[in-house]
């Protein structure tokens, strides 16, 4: 998927997306840290408690190892990404489709149920939040 072509070309605090396998996943650090690697190398992932999806993540339940996984979130450097929305098991994705999804998400606009919750999670409203 390119991963790292497209961080690299990112500008610093960017929303992005990164898709490809969870190669490695810490099990006694909150937030947890993934390890998410494409044809390009690998991404480094903070997955806070607060990311959409992050539950699942951090629960310690799910076999995360060799799960295929999409994540839209803040850039924090070429190679390190803050996840606001991660979607275990998603299908390989093209680079149109990531590129997509970031459009979507950058205008606000509702992506089908089907597809990942492309709005950061700090901007989730308050008023419709059970936390």
């Amino acid at each position: 998927m390119q991963n790292l072509p497209r961080l690299a070309a990112a500008p610093a605090n960017a929303l992005v997306v990164i898709h490809g396998v969870i190669t490695t996943a810490s099990r006694s650090t909150y937030p947890r840290t993934l390890t998410i690697s494409d044809e390009t190398g690998s991404v480094t992932t903070d997955v806070p408690a607060g990311a959409i999806g992050g539950l699942v993540v951090n629960n310690g339940q799910a076999h995360l190892v060799g799960t295929r996984v999409t994540i839209v979130g803040l850039r924090l450097d070429a190679t390190s990404v803050r996840a606001s929305n991660i979607d275990l098991d998603t299908a390989p994705l093209t680079g149109d489709t990531l590129d997509a999804l970031l459009a979507t998400a950058s205008t606000g606009a509702a992506l089908p149920a089907a597809a990942l919750l492309a709005l950061p999670a700090a901007h989730v409203n308050p008023a419709n939040s059970t936390r």
